[in-house]
């Protein structure tokens, strides 16, 4: 009896592959999450700057509204950051045609939510630091928004292909 419990708790090594194979394509899977989280937090310095830069020019040397100065500055970031995550950021193992409506998508509804949350925040202008360096509203705004982005991006734009 002993020798029967035995031989059957041992595995074939057939079953030891497999397992092995598994915990590779989940290791692989938590690799690409932290490779994309990596550079999405790189982005983020990046973006800050693309939003922000512009917003400051804009603001001083023109006339214009809020809003088409949020619209300018979200869209130099947003063409910037379409171009950087359709071809460096966001691979996956499906083909670039079959996630670029979902990608174009996700830019134009995230673009539009971000553009108006910046002009909300630089409207009120409750997040003004005369002494602070740096635009407080474009770092709120990242920090609201980004997650989502993320999310929206990793999960649907670009999914990880399960294997």
């Amino acid at each position: 009896m002993f020798s029967a419990k035995l031989a059957s708790d041992e595995q074939s090594p057939m079953s030891g592959a497999m397992e092995n194979e598994d915990n590779r394509e989940t290791d692989k899977q938590r690799q690409t999450v932290r490779q994309r989280l990596l550079w999405f937090f790189a982005g983020a310095g990046v973006n800050y700057l693309l939003i922000a830069t512009p917003f400051k020019y804009l603001s001083k040397h023109t006339d214009w509204p809020t809003w088409l100065i949020s619209a300018c500055s979200v869209g130099v970031s947003t063409t910037f950051f379409f171009c950087w995550n359709y071809f460096v950021n966001f691979r996956t193992d499906s083909r670039k045609r079959d996630a670029f409506a979902r990608y174009l998508t996700a830019v134009i509804v995230l673009g539009l939510i971000s553009t108006g949350l910046l002009t909300a925040f630089k409207h009120f202008n409750v997040l003004k630091l005369q002494s602070f360096p740096l635009d407080l509203d474009v770092v709120v705004l990242q920090l609201c928004f980004g997650p989502l982005k993320f999310l929206v991006y990793h999960y649907w734009a670009f999914p990880v292909a399960k294997k």
